[in-house]
C-alpha cells in the first residue's frame, strides 16, 4: 500500500528520519491519534495469527479490538478512528490487482494443494485471506466503546487525506500501515506512526529489581573492562507490540515520521512530496491496462532498487527547481506548475525520448497530474482549533456543505427536483436519514460505492474456484434490491454504456473555462531563507475547485449532477466486481425499478405515486419488506429476539436459494449443494453458543478442512454480508442488529466434522424459525458409506469350480497373484 518502496526506505533510514517518544499514563496532556481503521483490522488479524480458513474467529477478534483500544485509553490517548469512504474510480486498477493477489489467487492455490499441505501452518499464513465480517465486527465493538476518548469517523471518500486533515486539526499523529501518511501534509499534522512500531512497556517492580541484584544463583554479569559503570535505575522493559493482560502500570514507546523531516532529507520542498509519490508510483498511478508499458518501467532502470528509485526522483525534482550553481538565488524560474511536471517527467524519460511519441508523453503527464492531485488537502479557514472546531456543519466533521464531497453523492434526486422546480420535502428527509446513518457507521462505505461510481465490490473469501462464485449465486438477488431502493430514493449515477472504459480509466472530461490557461505563469517568489520554498503545487490544488461549487454557486448544483437527475432517461447499470474463474471481472447489472420489485413481493401499494419513500415508512412496514425480500415473512421469525434475526435470515436465504437452484435444473451437482438440517443447526450453534469455540492450543485440536464445509461457510458468509446491506439500506439496524461477535468459523467446522450433539437450549427458537415453511428446502441427512471389509487372506487358493460363469472366474483370478495366474495357465 502507499508509495512503492517508501516503507522500505523509511525502515532503512529510520535513524535519520524518525523521532522517538514515550507515553505513560501520567502524561499531563492527552495525545490525539487518528487511527487508520483498515490498517488496524489487518494488523490485529495478521499479527495475532488468528485462524482465518474457517471463516473467522470473531469472538477472539472482538476481544482483541476491545483490549487494545482500552489500553490505549488507559495511557491517555485520544483516539479517532477513520474508515475509508467510497472508492474513487482512479483507484480501480489498484483495487482489482489487490483483490486478485489477496483473495482470488490464495483461494485458487488452496484448492490446487493437497489436503495435507494446505493444512500446514506456514501455508495458511502465507495465503491468508481476511475474513469478510471483520470490518462489521470491528465497527460494532468500537461503537460500544465510544466515549469522550474515542470517536469514529467515516471519510467522504479516501480515508488517508481525511485522516491527515483530521490529525492536523487536532494537532495529532496518524497511526497506520500506509506510507502515504508521510506524503500527505496539513497544518498541525505531527506525523505518521507505523502501527508495528508501537511497543508496549511495563515498569519492573521493586521485587524484580531486588531479585536481579540479590539473587543467589551462580550466574555473574560480565562487564567490559573499559565500560563506564552506570548506576542501576528502574527502567521499563519492552514487551512487544501487544498490550499485556491485567497490567495497570503501562507505557508505550513509538517512532514517528513527519513529512517535513522526510522532505528536508531529500532536499525538496514538502509541497512537492505528492509529485515525488506520483512519479515513484502509488495507488493512483497504477497502469490500467497490462498490455501497455508500465510508467515506472520507463522512468527507472531495471537494476535500480526501490530506495534508489526514490532518490532518483528526488534528484530529478531538485535539478528542475534548484540546479547546482554557485548561488542559491540562481534557481530555475519555473514558468508554471505544468512546466515543473513536464520538465521532471521528461528528465526521467530521457532514455526513451526517441521511442515515445508526444501523445504517449502527454498521457504519462496527465496520469502523474491526476495521481498528484489525490494528495491535495484543503486548508482550514476556520478560527476554532482542536476538537471544538469539528462538526461546524451537520453534514461533515471537517467541511462545510458546499465543500463536502460526500453530499453530492446522495443528492441526485434532490438536485433533479431543484432543476425541475418541484418540491418534495420527503426526499430531503430521506437524504438526511441516509447521511446520518453513514456518519454513525450504520451504512457501510461499499454500499455508497453504488452512488459514487456505480460500482459494487463484495468482499470475496475462500471458495471453490471451479464453482460459480457465491457472490452471484447467493448474494446477487439481494443486492438488486439494494440498488433499486437507493435509485428510487437517492438516485444512482447514470449509465455510461457506450462511453468506453472511462470508469476504469478514471479519465473524466472536465469542462474548462475558456478564460483559463493551464500554462498560466505563476509568480516566482525570491526566497532568501535556505529553509523556505514556494508551494509549487498550489495551482494544481486550485484545480480541485472544479469539483466543488464556490460560495456564490451554492444554490446551483454542479452541471455534472444536473444533467443526470431526470428519472426514466435510460437504464441504470451497476458494475459488480466479482470473481470470474481465476480473475476479477466486472459484471454489469441492470437495476430494476422499485415498482417491479415491490410487485414481486406482493406490495404494489408501497410504490403508488403518493406513497412515501420506503425509508420513511414505519419500522413495521420496513420489516415486512425485509422479510418478504428474504422469503422469511413467518411468525416465528418476527417473534425472534433481535440478536437472532440476522443469522436466521441468512440461513433461510441460503437454504432456499440452493434449493431453488436445484429445482430449476434437477442436476446432481445442484442437489449436492443443498443444506441438511444438521448443518443448519451447526451454523446456528456457532453463532450463539461459543462455549466450546476457544482457539485450540495445539495443531491436533484444529478441525479438518473439508471442501464441502468451506463451501457452506462461503455461502453463509456471502448471505450474511448481503443481509447486512439490505438491512442498512432499509435503516433497520436497531430493529435487526448485525451482531456476530460470537460467531466462530472453527466451531462451525468442528461441529460439522465431529457430528457431536448440539444442545438445543440456546438455539431452539432460532432453529424452529429457520425451518418454518422450509421443510422441503433441506435435504435428507447424508450417510457416509463405509469401506468394504478386505477379504481375509488365505494360504490356500480357492479352487475353481467347473461350470462357474465367467464373472466368477474373473473374480477368482483377480484374487490371485500374478505368478499364481501364470502357474494356472501352464497347467
Amino acid at each position: 500500500m502507499g508509495v512503492h518502496g517508501l516503507t522500505t526506505y523509511l525502515r532503512e533510514k529510520q535513524r535519520l528520519l524518525s523521532t522517538a517518544k514515550l507515553i505513560t499514563s501520567s502524561q499531563p496532556q492527552a495525545i490525539p491519534i487518528v487511527v487508520d481503521g483498515w490498517s488496524f483490522i489487518y494488523h490485529i488479524y495478521n499479527s495475532y495469527n488468528l485462524p482465518w480458513v474457517y471463516g473467522g474467529e470473531y469472538s477472539e477478534f472482538s476481544r482483541l479490538v476491545r483490549h487494545i483500544v482500552e489500553c490505549w485509553m488507559k495511557i491517555g490517548l485520544q483516539i479517532f478512528f477513520v474508515f475509508d469512504g467510497p472508492c474513487p474510480d482512479l483507484k480501480f486498477p489498484t483495487i482489482i490487482s489487490r483483490m486478485t493477489e489477496s483473495r482470488v489467487r490464495p483461494g485458487q492455490l488452496f484448492f490446487r494443494t493437497s489436503e495435507v499441505s494446505r493444512a500446514n501452518g506456514r501455508f495458511l499464513r502465507e495465503n491468508r485471506i481476511l475474513p469478510p465480517l471483520a470490518y462489521a465486527v470491528c465497527v460494532e465493538v468500537l461503537q460500544s466503546l465510544r466515549s469522550n476518548q474515542l470517536e469514529l469517523h467515516f471519510a467522504d471518500e479516501e480515508g488517508d487525506p481525511y485522516a491527515v486533515e483530521l490529525a492536523g486539526r487536532l494537532g495529532g499523529y496518524v497511526v497506520g500501515n500506509d506510507s502515504d501518511f508521510v506524503i500527505f501534509n496539513a497544518s498541525g499534522y505531527r506525523g505518521y506512526i507505523p502501527m508495528d512500531e508501537m511497543v508496549w512497556q511495563i515498569a519492573p517492580s521493586d521485587d524484580d529489581l531486588n531479585a536481579s541484584v540479590d539473587g543467589d544463583d551462580d550466574f555473574q554479569t560480565v562487564k567490559k573492562p573499559k565500560a563506564k559503570a552506570k548506576p542501576m535505575q528502574k527502567s521499563a522493559s519492552a514487551i512487544g507490540a501487544f498490550p499485556p493482560e491485567n497490567q495497570e502500570d503501562l507505557s508505550m514507546s513509538f517512532i514517528s515520521y513527519s513529512p517535513d523531516a522526510f522532505a528536508n532529507h531529500l532536499r525538496i520542498p514538502a509541497s512537492l512530496l505528492p509529485l515525488l509519490a506520483a512519479l515513484v508510483g502509488n495507488d493512483f498511478s497504477k497502469d490500467n491496462d497490462s498490455s501497455t508499458r508500465r510508467t515506472q518501467a520507463l522512468f527507472f532502470e531495471r537494476q535500480l532498487t526501490l530506495i534508489e528509485r526514490i532518490e532518483k526522483v528526488a534528484n530529478a525534482i531538485r535539478d528542475v527547481i534548484a540546479p547546482d550553481g554557485p548561488r542559491r538565488k540562481a534557481k530555475h524560474q519555473v514558468g508554471s506548475v505544468m512546466d515543473l511536471i513536464d520538465r521532471t517527467v521528461n528528465s526521467l524519460l530521457v532514455r526513451h525520448v526517441g521511442t515515445l511519441g508526444s501523445g504517449e508523453i502527454d498521457a504519462i503527464i496527465d496520469k502523474i497530474v491526476n495521481a498528484t492531485l489525490q494528495y491535495a488537502i484543503p486548508k482550514y479557514s476556520g478560527e476554532t482549533p482542536g476538537r471544538e472546531g469539528l462538526w461546524e456543519s451537520s453534514f461533515c466533521a471537517l467541511h462545510q456543505a458546499e465543500s463536502c464531497g460526500f453530499l453530492p453523492l446522495i443528492s441526485r434526486r434532490v438536485m433533479w427536483q431543484a432543476e425541475t422546480n418541484q418540491s418534495n420535502p420527503q426526499l430531503l428527509q430521506a437524504r438526511e436519514k441516509y447521511l446520518d446513518a453513514y456518519r454513525r457507521g450504520t451504512l457501510e462505505a461499499k454500499v455508497m460505492d453504488t452512488l459514487n461510481t456505480a460500482s459494487f465490490w463484495p468482499r470475496l473469501f475462500l471458495e471453490n474456484p471451479d464453482l460459480e462464485t457465491v457472490q452471484r449465486s447467493i448474494a446477487a438477488p439481494i443486492r438488486r434490491w439494494v440498488y433499486a431502493i437507493l435509485d428510487d430514493i437517492l438516485g444512482l449515477p447514470p449509465s455510461t454504456v457506450g462511453d468506453g472504459d472511462s470508469a476504469i480509466e478514471g479519465s473524466v472530461d472536465e469542462p474548462q473555462d475558456e478564460d483559463e490557461d493551464e500554462d498560466e505563469l505563476i509568480d516566482v517568489v525570491e526566497i532568501d531563507s535556505e529553509d523556505e520554498f514556494p508551494d509549487y503545487l498550489a495551482p494544481l490544488k486550485g484545480e480541485l475547485h472544479k469539483l466543488h461549487p464556490s460560495d456564490d454557486e451554492v444554490s446551483e448544483p454542479p452541471p455534472s449532477i444536473l444533467s443526470h437527475h431526470s428519472p426514466g432517461t435510460g437504464p441504470v447499470i451497476i458494475s459488480e466486481y466479482i470473481r470470474r474463474g481465476t480473475r476479477i471481472a466486472s459484471e454489469d447489472i441492470r437495476v430494476p425499478s422499485i415498482c417491479d420489485q415491490l410487485e414481486s413481493i406482493e406490495l404494489p401499494e408501497y410504490s403508488i405515486d403518493d406513497a412515501p419513500p420506503l425509508t420513511l415508512r414505519s419500522e413495521e412496514d420496513r420489516l415486512t419488506i425485509l422479510l418478504r425480500i428474504l422469503r422469511s415473512d413467518v411468525a416465528s421469525v418476527r417473534h425472534l429476539a433481535p440478536a437472532y434475526v440476522v443469522p436466521v435470515l441468512a440461513l433461510r436465504w441460503v437454504a432456499s436459494s440452493v434449493h431453488l437452484r436445484w429445482k430449476e435444473t434437477g442436476s446432481w451437482d445442484r442437489e449436492k449443494e443443498r443444506w441438511t438440517k444438521a448443518e443448519a443447526a451447526c451454523f446456528l450453534a456457532s453463532c450463539f453458543d461459543n462455549s466450546m469455540s476457544a482457539t485450540p492450543v495445539s495443531k491436533e485440536e484444529y478441525p479438518p478442512i473439508q471442501d464441502r464445509n468451506i463451501q457452506l461457510t462461503a455461502q453463509v458468509l456471502a448471505a450474511l454480508e448481503a443481509v447486512e446491506e439490505i438491512v442498512q439500506v432499509l435503516l433497520l439496524t436497531e430493529r435487526v442488529p448485525f451482531s456476530l461477535q460470537k460467531f466462530s468459523g472453527m466451531y462451525f467446522h468442528r461441529l460439522l466434522t465431529s457430528h457431536a450433539s448440539i444442545p438445543n437450549t440456546l438455539i431452539q427458537d432460532a432453529l424452529e424459525a429457520s425451518q418454518e415453511g422450509m421443510t422441503d428446502a433441506f435435504q435428507e441427512e447424508r450417510v457416509k458409506k463405509g469401506r468394504k471389509p478386505k477379504p481375509v487372506k488365505s494360504n490356500q487358493h480357492p479352487v475353481s469350480v467347473m461350470g462357474s460363469n465367467s464373472k466368477d472366474k474373473k473374480s477368482s483370478m483377480a484374487s490371485k497373484g500374478l505368478f499364481s495366474m501364470l502357474a494356472d495357465m501352464d497347467t
